[in-house]
């Protein structure tokens, strides 16, 4: 499904998220058009396919919190390790992406709520870095704002063509050393 993706996202990028059917996305992928309804759903989902936030989450409630290290760094490192791939052209095809994603409202909605969606998530990370026994209000309210902060920064890193260091761009956004 990965072929199909990229099929379909060199030719969003060419003609236009709006102007690419999924039948041609089909046709040039060598799969019928019901294959690539079966596993995306939608022409949306073939563009956000991946489960980037699922690892951002993971790798956040992995990440080890203490005085050397704040929950914002923490939450920096996770956020960089999930979407700045060390890969020049996988970092090159993410940027492509998220300039297909922020140029289309549809796609842009989807993706925001696609992270979003998590804030219980990084809320539940945030208590337990904290040895909290519950989630609490400041733990949502500060996980919907790493949230909507790491959305801003990959607009603007996508912005610059992903020439900007996506690290520093987070640290300066959290206010914290890298």
């Amino acid at each position: 499904m990965g072929d199909v993706q990229r099929v379909a996202m060199r030719l969003m990028q060419a003609s236009g998220f709006a102007n690419v059917t999924v039948e041609e996305i089909a046709a040039m992928s060598g799969v019928s058009p019901s294959t690539v309804y079966r596993y995306f759903g939608t022409k949306e989902a073939l563009v956000l396919w991946g489960d980037r936030a699922g690892s951002l989450v993971a790798t956040f409630a992995e990440a080890k919190v203490g005085k050397k290290r704040s929950v914002h760094q923490a939450f920096v490192e996770a956020a960089t390790s999930t979407y700045d791939d060390a890969d020049p052209v996988a970092r090159l095809e993410f940027v492509a992406q998220l300039e297909l994603i922020f140029a289309n409202e549809d796609l842009t909605i989807a993706f925001e709520h696609e992270l979003i969606g998590r804030r219980d998530d990084v809320a539940a990370t945030l208590a337990a870095h904290r040895s909290a026994k519950s989630v609490g209000g400041r733990d949502a309210a500060q996980a919907g704002a790493l949230l909507g902060a790491l959305i801003a920064v990959l607009e603007r890193w996508q912005a610059t063509a992903g020439e900007k260091s996506l690290a520093k761009q987070l640290a300066k956004a959290f206010g914290t050393n890298i």
